[in-house]
């Protein structure tokens, strides 16, 4: 059941560290399909993804924009097996909002930076979330310009478990 009204941010958190390149078939769909995407400019635009293109990862992608200049982040989109593994509903809602204090900075300086290198990124780690123990999963963040030139990030956050049972 996702929460809506009642969120307790502080008991979402994470800990990650960089990786070079993704494991996860569904981050590995994602970085090509967004490749298949840059054009002549090296800018990937919002207008040319089409989220039905890579059905199936929908559950798991999301994106997000800059909010307040870049002091927080909103989330566009949050596919419904991550609301449903974080047990919240984190679509139209700013990561302040969605999750405690250090993870919130975090993401939120993270994020920043792939704005600001217009690169692809990759996290590894382990997502503690309102109703699980932990799940140690991988995530993709997959820079792209709105038509009007705004940032956004496309991008996917996938269960390591998953793994086994894909190959």
């Amino acid at each position: 059941m996702l929460r809506d009204s009642a969120l307790k941010a502080s008991e979402v958190d994470c800990d990650v560290v960089a990786v070079d390149a993704p494991a996860h078939p569904m981050n590995r769909t994602l970085l090509s399909y967004w490749q298949s995407k840059i054009g002549a400019d090296g800018i990937v635009r919002r207008s040319a993804i089409d989220p039905f293109d890579v059905r199936q990862a929908l559950g798991g992608m999301f994106i997000v924009e800059p909010a307040d200049g870049g002091r927080d982040l909103l989330y566009r989109l949050v596919g419904s097996a991550n609301e449903l593994r974080l047990g919240i509903k984190c679509t139209g809602r700013r990561f302040t909002e969605c999750y405690g204090p250090r993870m919130a900075a975090d993401q939120i300086a993270f994020h920043n930076r792939v704005f600001a290198t217009g690169k692809p990124a990759f996290l590894r780690g382990r997502l503690v979330g309102l109703d699980v123990e932990h799940a140690d999963f991988e995530a993709c963040y997959l820079p792209m310009k709105t038509d009007d030139g705004r940032d956004q990030i496309m991008g996917g956050l996938f269960d390591m478990a998953e793994l086994g049972s894909m190959i």
